[in-house]
């Protein structure tokens, strides 16, 4: 596979996930580089490149090197920020105007948490589909959100949360519409892999296939309510907005095709914003990205640490190769040494 001086390995442009409240691309170096190397973090950064790659959104160490920086930088960030500044532009670009009740089909891309918040501002009452683990974590986050907005505590005529693991939460967001409620659904929050089973619908992205749980479908046929996908990305100090358009669910035949109207929204993204999407990690483990048959003519290698194994991933195929101790200290050294201007 050569020897590590002649692999290619990107710069000490890498970083900790230990920072919040940066200004964009701002992040310290790494103190410990071999133990950075077998951190979740990194892994996480390492799979998101290569899932890319593999999508072919990116091709070369030139694309590789400001996407794997950016994504270190977008790892250290809080997806709840109390930036009026962003969120201000939000609700200035938002497109609807008008007060229809609706299914918001999101996903967990970008700055996700200022969703409700804008929502709120804009004079709407929400309801949050959650499951209930995550319902333990964040429901403060929500309600400190809206004190921040209103000065006040937010009681069950503005603000709701319905558990997606407990009772029957399709009649409570039933009712919840009825009552004048806008409904946030973060579909990705279970991924299916395999082989098709009820209650799930299958999906493609970038020739991936994974599968969606197909509840707000069902809703959205009951009580004849559009469902419309929302992705909200960040690209320095400016917020992307993507809003679908609204799909009416006629049948329990259109079950499946709705779930592909909101993945059909991530499929436009480029991947800068895509890297902002904390599921690629999850469909990179799933076998999304299968191994190519052809190596490329060069890989783009980086270090990786592994039950205090050192090796060498390669993100153009997301194959890694296990080297000795000191060539694992070589491939360190050179990736912190080797200067590159971002």
């Amino acid at each position: 596979m050569g020897d590590p001086d002649t692999l290619f390995l990107i710069t000490n442009y890498l970083y900790t996930m230990d920072t919040v409240n940066l200004k964009w691309g701002e992040i310290p170096e790494i103190q410990d580089n071999t133990q950075f190397f077998g951190t979740d973090s990194w892994y996480r950064s390492l799979k998101c490149l290569a899932l890319l790659y593999r999508w072919k959104l990116i091709q070369g160490e030139d694309a590789v090197i400001p996407l794997l920086r950016l994504h270190r930088y977008w790892s250290a960030q809080q997806h709840y920020q109390a930036n009026n500044k962003l969120l201000d532009q939000l609700i200035k670009i938002w497109p609807i105007k008008n007060r229809k009740t609706r299914i918001w089909a999101c996903l967990h891309i970008g700055p996700y948490g200022m969703i409700a918040r804008a929502l709120m501002l804009m004079g709407y009452k929400v309801a949050v589909l959650l499951r209930a683990d995550v319902f333990e974590e964040q429901e403060r986050i929500y309600r400190d959100q809206y004190r921040l907005s209103f000065g006040r505590e937010a009681d069950e005529s503005d603000l709701i949360f319905i558990k997606a693991d407990v009772g029957n939460p399709l009649l409570k967001l039933k009712e919840a519409l009825q009552n004048g409620f806008q409904i946030i659904v973060f579909v990705d929050g279970q991924l299916g892999f395999g082989d098709l089973r009820k209650g799930w619908a299958s999906v493609r992205l970038h020739g991936a296939d994974f599968l969606l749980r197909e509840g707000i479908a069902a809703l959205s046929h009951w009580t004849d309510t559009p469902i419309t996908a929302l992705v909200l990305t960040r690209i320095g100090e400016q917020i992307g907005l993507r809003v679908s358009e609204d799909f009416y669910v006629k049948s329990r035949a259109h079950y499946a095709a709705a779930m592909q109207h909101v993945i059909d929204l991530v499929q436009v993204l480029d991947a800068e914003e895509l890297l902002q999407w904390e599921c690629l990690p999850t469909i990179f483990d799933k076998g999304q990205a299968e191994l190519s048959d052809r190596y490329p003519e060069q890989g783009v290698w980086l270090p990786l640490l592994v039950v205090s194994k050192g090796m060498l991933f390669d993100i153009a195929t997301g194959r890694a190769l296990r080297i000795g101790p000191k060539t694992f200290e070589i491939a360190c050294r050179k990736f912190q040494e080797l200067g590159v201007t971002i």
